[in-house]
């Protein structure tokens, strides 16, 4: 990622708790922005989906890189 200049990913998927919080929190440990659309991620109940929302909030170094949001309000900016 950083040899083409990615700093910003957008982590979506199912297993919120698994592959979500794994991959959003590795890229924020790697120094890449991490924005994660609720409205994007499941999990089999909801209690793991708020779990995962609020471990990338507030986990040391994480919640510094991550942004939660919705789909509808993230902008993709073309170079």
């Amino acid at each position: 990622m950083k040899e083409r200049n990615i700093k910003t990913v957008i982590v979506a998927g199912t297993a919120a708790h698994g592959a979500v919080i794994c991959t959003a929190s590795g890229a924020a440990l790697r120094g890449i922005k991490v924005v994660i659309p609720v409205d994007g991620i499941s999990a089999e109940s909801l209690y793991p989906e708020q779990y995962t929302v609020w471990h990338l909030l507030n986990a040391p170094r994480v919640s510094t890189m991550t942004t939660v949001t919705r789909t509808d309000m993230i902008k993709i900016e073309k170079k």
